[in-house]
């Protein structure tokens, strides 16, 4: 009868062991199963964020075409044209100004990236910087506009840095 106890007894335990097994299976499983959900949510997140990133900075390129005052400057930015010598055009240009200090600030707090802000205002900041129609009527001393500078100072390296056109890896 002992016989029979012992047989009892090591079949309990290859049942535990198989059993432990099968459990040990089934949480590497659900472990690995989560680590994939949790993967895929971070995945999502950031997909997400880009998307509202480039949704954000698209509101800002088109922000400088569609609000009329901010438009109107900027038909005329490329000639430095007399007319933004004009008194109505010093509120607008001024506009376009802070225009550009947000979009410094922007940079300043990582929101967008540098290199695309630059290639994509740069240029119209360097056109406001040195055309004398547009600073007239504006005091352009760097105390008063020094984000604006300071824009403008990188948009001119940025410019010297890629002639040909922006740089191959640059994405929103």
């Amino acid at each position: 009868m002992q016989e029979w106890g012992v047989c009892w007894q090591a079949l309990g335990v290859v049942a535990a062991v198989i059993f432990g097994v099968v459990g040990l299976y089934k949480i590497y499983h659900e472990l690995r199963r989560f680590n994939e959900q949790r993967e895929k949510e971070i995945q999502d997140k950031e997909t997400s964020a880009k998307l509202k990133r480039t949704e954000f900075f698209l509101t800002l390129h088109r922000r400088l075409f569609d609000d009329k005052d901010l438009y109107a400057v900027l038909k005329l930015i490329d000639g430095d044209f007399p007319q933004l010598k004009e008194e109505e055009m010093w509120d607008p240009k001024r506009k376009l100004l802070v225009f550009f200090e947000e979009i410094a600030l922007l940079i300043r707090s990582n929101q967008i990236d540098k290199d695309v802000a630059l290639y994509m205002f740069g240029y119209y900041s360097m056109c406001a910087r040195h055309g004398k129609n547009f600073m007239y009527g504006i005091d352009p001393q760097r105390e008063y506009w020094s984000l604006f500078f300071e824009f403008s100072d990188d948009a001119e390296k940025f410019s010297e840095t890629y002639k040909s056109g922006p740089p191959a890896g640059m994405a929103l």
